[in-house]
């Protein structure tokens, strides 16, 4: 598989995921309608797309990740399309790598949003990213880290309560995923990917619900960590971890909706086999319903 030529897998037989993408003709997306709409105006959506992705710049794909193509749209229109079905418009998002290209795809949909610049993405993670957005953490919000591609359900089941909600998938977990400790009333009380498996309840896949009433705290932790610390290549859980003893977050069980975070190759040829397929409502052929 050739990322960024025009040749895929010839057992795919589609053209190569550069093509360009007709967005006026994307698939519609699958969503329950008892998920719609549960949350307060108020609500924004923060997204973190600075980063570059350089584990699968060696599989040549150079654009930044959330720009991925899956079955005619995007892991980045699969998330704008599920903010749309919820009702959620104030986006905020934080950019960095190759910016010019996320700014020109929101361009292109005719979606406003605030950007913010992190100019330091390479040098830099994502503790740094939701930093440099700490004076617009004001009121509740959606977090999504840009690379996840995932059922628009989920968002419906984080707005469906109040207070800090993290979407978790219960599945057995590796050194590489971000993982929780939860305790039997469902509250976290340890993120991070250093902790050992065994202990675990999942994954946290990267989609949030944070509360306006204990912001204050996160984004002091989050000042901690950059300003004092200096622990700006971290990952954001790390100042949830270290208020997790003050602050109450609860998991969100996922794990019957599809979603993935795409780091490798390996997770892209995933998202596009398995995941995809239960994301969108596409026409088959002879006016049959599409199967599932």
């Amino acid at each position: 598989m050739i990322l960024n030529g025009h040749n895929e897998a010839a057992s795919e037989g589609q053209q190569g995921v550069c093509a360009p993408l007709n967005l006026a003709c994307r698939p519609a997306p699958l969503v329950s309608q008892r998920h719609r709409a549960y949350h307060r105006p108020s609500m924004k959506a923060v997204i973190l797309a600075a980063g570059r992705g350089v584990r699968l710049e060696l599989s040549g794909w150079s654009d930044p990740k959330c720009l991925l193509p899956v079955r005619g749209t995007t892991v980045l229109d699969n998330m704008l399309d599920a903010l749309e079905t919820h009702g959620v418009s104030d986006i905020v998002v934080v950019v960095g790598y190759r910016q010019e290209l996320v700014r020109a795809h929101f361009a292109g949909r005719g979606i406003e949003a605030t950007w913010i610049e992190n100019p330091d993405f390479a040098s830099t993670n994502t503790i740094n990213s939701l930093w440099r957005c700490a004076e617009l953490l004001d009121d509740d919000f959606l977090y999504f880290n840009a690379d996840v591609l995932f059922h628009p359900d989920i968002v419906g089941r984080l707005l469906a309560g109040t207070g800090n909600r993290l979407a978790i998938d219960g599945k057995s977990c590796g050194d590489e995923e971000v993982k929780v400790v939860v305790n039997e009333a469902g509250r976290i009380t340890r993120i991070g990917k250093a902790l050992d498996p065994a202990n675990c309840r999942g994954e946290f896949i990267g989609i949030g619900r944070f509360d306006r009433s204990t912001n204050g705290a996160f984004v002091e932790s989050l000042r901690k960590h950059n300003e004092e610390l200096g622990n700006v290549n971290l990952f954001f859980e790390a100042a949830i971890d270290d208020i997790l003893d003050e602050v109450e977050m609860v998991e969100v069980d996922v794990s019957d909706l599809p979603c993935i975070e795409i780091d490798f190759l390996e997770d892209y040829v995933e998202a596009k086999r398995d995941v995809s397929r239960f994301l969108v409502d596409e026409p088959a052929p002879d006016g049959h319903e599409a199967e599932r």
